[in-house]
């Protein structure tokens, strides 16, 4: 169980709807052992032109905010995917309830490298 405070988004479309669909519970379970942890179902967080393929199951995303319990974010936001297996969604949970939130500390196949057009 952990203490650290976080919100968990976890895309619910498109092409992650099956994965999601399977982690959800995951996630969720994972979420109720962490005393601060809020999950979120969201729609599309990236907005990726992989994310408007039909029909096409590559995984879920999710992004996972760390903040304190007043809800203000503390660090940067992690971005995780895709979680494809029941092993990448038992390290994902994993890593959420041991409390370190630090995206190094997460396996490196699920570290997902966002890059912002500003």
């Amino acid at each position: 169980m952990s203490d650290q405070a976080f919100n968990a988004a976890l895309c619910q479309s498109g092409s992650c709807a099956v994965s999601a669909g399977r982690l959800l519970p995951q996630l969720r379970d994972a979420t109720r052992r962490c005393s601060h942890g809020v999950l979120i179902s969201s729609g599309c967080l990236l907005r990726a032109h992989r994310c408007h393929a039909p029909g096409r199951d590559s995984g879920a995303y999710l992004v996972v905010q760390p903040c304190d319990t007043d809800r203000r974010p503390r660090g940067a936001a992690v971005a995780i995917g895709p979680v494809i297996s029941d092993a990448d969604a038992a390290a994902v949970t994993d890593w959420l309830t041991e409390g370190e939130l630090d995206a190094a500390r997460l396996e490196p196949r699920l570290r997902l490298i966002v890059q912002l057009g500003l």
